[in-house]
């Protein structure tokens, strides 16, 4: 919001009017919606890093059981 109105001050000191000036802030506002933050990026890091986890674990069980079977079958 601080940044806002010193955007909106700015670009109305240049003499851009009033309504095209807030159309502005409107958009840069409806864009940093949309922005990452750092607890964000570091909560998919660890969800990424648990499910990678878990996958790993049971490709692992999957080949230790293919291999007993293929040794207790032959």
């Amino acid at each position: 919001m601080k940044h806002s109105i010193s955007l909106y001050d700015a670009l109305r000191d240049v003499n851009v009017p009033s309504e095209k000036a807030k159309a502005v802030v409107d958009a840069l506002e409806d864009d940093m919606r949309d922005l990452a933050t750092k607890q964000g990026l570091i909560e998919l890091e660890q969800r990424l890093t648990q499910s990678l986890t878990i996958r790993l674990g049971g490709m692992l069980v999957a080949a230790v059981a293919f291999l007993s079977a293929i040794k207790f079958f032959a």
